[in-house]
């Protein structure tokens, strides 16, 4: 059967046809209509749905463009959409880390509210995007504050509050896919990294074909409620770990202690079968392991303390490492805790000269003041030594003596030094050498001398 369309109702759909290819969707002459895909975008108004760990351990990873096994604290995984990875998160008392190991090269949108007082509250909000591997014309890293302090009803962003130039940042390659390791300074933002304080942070992927579309500044974005802690604990019914240091920063040599105590809510005593005490991923070679099975029970409504020490090795390497305590009690019944704890350096050392350049005429006298940082936790003395060049003459002894009777004790010792008039112009090396118990720490501190013709 043929169905006739009457004039008015043909004219009617050739009129919406016509509609329909106007503008940019004007059909080529031998061809059918291609429309571009819309430009990515988040949904700020619905939280991250994937699985999390709301506590995040203190813990240092290296900057490397390289995510290692134990390094890293996952968040959680993307496993749908486009755009697909794992996102870390770890902090430490200078930086807050994030890591980002995507399966492919994309867009990364990191947002973090420092204070995790909320979105559109305060002044700082502050949103990083990051650039997939190897994008051309744009900026690796860029980052705007979204400022509702000034006028909660009408919040706006901020490209110039933050110097990017001040967020380390490295991109690696991951089996076809893209690494990204952030540290973004303590202060930046309102950023105060510490044991018990509370952000909201999210990272959203998208597909490196086109750039994120901006949202506009009262946008709400929900974002996940974290908090930093120094140690994190896995308790059971009835039963609450802890693990606490008595100093979370040592140096190599030096002793390690820990105390697990774990505590009981109900009346009745509970047995304790075992205490497992072993470091995790790289301390597994730094710590004693050690299995007790001679523990004292943990009373009803109350609470025992184990306590563990190892002497960290020399060789140790300066990093962040995790010991973890692992209590068996009776009826199957485990709990556990890790805790992080860092490595550092015995002395830091650093020197810089004043005035750092010189315009000679005749003999000028200049100081290289040495600052000395000292991690070891009881009286120490170390020795101090200077070398300038050779035409330099020093006022004073080359060496010194500095002491210290605390951790983190700051000394400061000035050498004074004369530049004779007859120096060539030139940049000039002054060395220091710091000398305790066998090992040695150097620094350098540099002299730019220029000359000047004298009065005729």
């Amino acid at each position: 059967m043929n169905l006739r369309i009457p004039g008015s109702i043909a004219c009617l759909a050739a009129l919406l046809s016509a509609a329909r290819l106007t503008g940019a969707q004007t059909p080529p002459a031998d061809g059918p209509v291609v429309v571009a895909p819309p430009a990515p975008t988040i949904n700020y108004r619905v939280r991250p749905s994937y699985p999390f760990e709301p506590q995040r351990l203190r813990l240092r990873p290296t900057l490397d463009g390289v995510i290692g096994e134990t390094e890293w604290t996952p968040l959680y995984t993307i496993g749908d959409g486009p755009a697909t990875g794992v996102v870390y998160l770890n902090w430490d008392a200078e930086c807050l880390y994030i890591g980002i190991k995507a399966a492919k090269p994309c867009w990364a949108v990191v947002d973090l509210d420092t204070n995790g007082d909320g979105w559109l509250r305060g002044n700082d909000n502050v949103e990083l995007t990051l650039a997939p591997r190897g994008a051309t014309g744009v900026p690796a890293l860029s980052a705007r504050v979204l400022d509702a302090a000034s006028d909660k009803d009408a919040p706006v962003w901020n490209a110039k509050a933050v110097d990017v130039s001040l967020i380390g940042i490295v991109v690696g390659d991951a089996a076809g896919g893209q690494v990204t390791e952030i540290s973004i300074p303590r202060g930046m933002v309102g950023l105060e990294p510490r044991s018990g304080a509370a952000i909201g942070f999210r990272t959203d992927l998208l597909p490196a074909a086109a750039a994120p579309a901006a949202t506009a500044p009262y946008e709400p974005h929900l974002l996940l409620e974290l908090s930093l802690v120094a140690s994190k604990a896995a308790a059971a019914t009835g039963i609450v770990p802890r693990l606490t240091l008595e100093d979370d920063t040592v140096i190599a040599g030096a002793t390690l202690r820990a105390t697990m105590q774990v505590m009981n809510q109900i009346d009745q005593a509970r047995t304790v079968r075992s205490v497992t005490w072993q470091g995790q991923g790289a301390a597994t070679d730094v710590v004693k392991s050690v299995r007790e099975v001679a523990a004292p029970p943990v009373p009803g409504l109350g609470d025992v303390k184990l306590r563990y020490q190892t002497v960290i090795p020399d060789t140790a390497v300066p990093g962040s490492y995790r010991l973890n305590s692992a209590v068996q009690l009776d009826n199957a019944t485990d709990v556990s805790a890790t805790a992080s704890f860092e490595v550092v350096e015995a002395y830091k050392l650093s020197a810089v000269m004043d005035p750092p350049s010189v315009t000679i005429l005749g003999p000028v006298q200049v100081r290289c003041n040495v600052e000395v940082v000292c991690n070891v936790s009881r009286y120490s003395s170390a020795d101090l030594e200077i070398s300038a060049p050779a035409a330099f003459e020093l006022k004073g002894k080359t060496r010194r003596r500095v002491s210290s009777h605390s951790d983190g004790s700051v000394s400061r010792v000035s050498f004074i030094l004369t530049v004779p008039s007859a120096t060539q112009a030139g940049d000039y090396p002054v060395n220091v050498t710091l000398t305790w118990k066998g090992k040695t720490w150097k620094t350098q501190a540099t002299l730019k001398v220029t000359r000047a013709d004298g009065p005729k």
